[in-house]
């Protein structure tokens, strides 16, 4: 199977498991393997499989006693279903890696994590593939993550950054006080810019994209090598990014 045929794959399931986690946001009692088979049209054995995932990583629990399953608490808050679409945004990202040559990410926050929910690449002969659909890493680490983590209330991005105060060195020795320091860069201007932190050699900038109550579900960053990230193509990219995702 070739990269392509892996992308394809990791994003239909990718996909399952959204609208599987948007079928247990609408019943608040939960559902049980039968209910989400019908209400998603899939086979129980399917079901059954992407729900196990799900659990595993903490993003859905199950009632032993009824034997149904809802949201994880990380999950509950309702989220713009709209916003949520890999299918409604993946044109708009496409446009963003045929502008600018390079490779393109759709970020969301999973509890205090971020998780690649698709990728494009671009024509220019060096890609920048920092993370893999499906890849998950500490919020605030990467572009688009750090673009969520700043759009974040005050008091709740910096109980994030110090959860995570001893993995941030594993991302080019990250530390809490230089991650504030991004933080309120990344406030101040609007965008998140972040270099040799994640991947060594590459900048990303990220723009985080919020629901219809104001609160940040989603970010989009484009990463390339160091060189072809000057101060003035930053502020252009993320304008396209603003331009490109205003009209999806």
């Amino acid at each position: 199977m070739n990269s392509t045929q892996n992308a394809n794959t990791g994003a239909s399931t990718l996909r399952r498991d959204l609208h599987i986690l948007a079928a247990l946001r609408r019943t608040p009692e939960g559902l049980d393997i039968a209910g989400i088979a019908h209400a998603l049209a899939m086979q129980r054995t399917s079901v059954y499989r992407y729900v196990s995932v799900l659990v595993e990583e903490g993003y859905a629990v199950r009632n032993a006693q009824t034997g149904r399953y809802r949201v994880a608490s990380t999950w509950t808050q309702p989220v713009d279903e709209q916003t949520l679409s890999v299918a409604q945004l993946a044109p708009a990202m496409r446009r963003i890696s045929d502008h600018t040559g390079d490779s393109s990410f759709l970020i969301c926050r999973v509890g205090t994590d971020s998780l690649c929910l698709h990728r494009e690449i671009g024509s220019y002969p060096v890609q920048v593939l920092a993370v893999t659909i499906g890849h998950r890493q500490p919020l605030g680490v990467g572009a688009a993550g750090l673009a969520l983590l700043a759009a974040l209330p005050v008091d709740e991005a910096e109980a994030i950054m110090q959860q995570y105060r001893e993995a941030l060195r594993s991302y080019g020795q990250m530390t809490v006080p230089h991650m504030r320091l991004l933080v309120e860069a990344t406030r101040n201007r609007g965008w998140s810019a972040v270099g040799n932190a994640a991947v060594p050699g590459v900048l990303g900038v990220g723009v985080a994209l919020r629901d219809r109550s104001g609160y940040p579900r989603l970010a989009v960053s484009v990463s390339c090598i160091l060189d072809r990230m000057p101060a003035a193509r930053q502020r252009n990219i993320a304008d396209l990014i603003r331009r490109e995702i205003g009209q999806a």
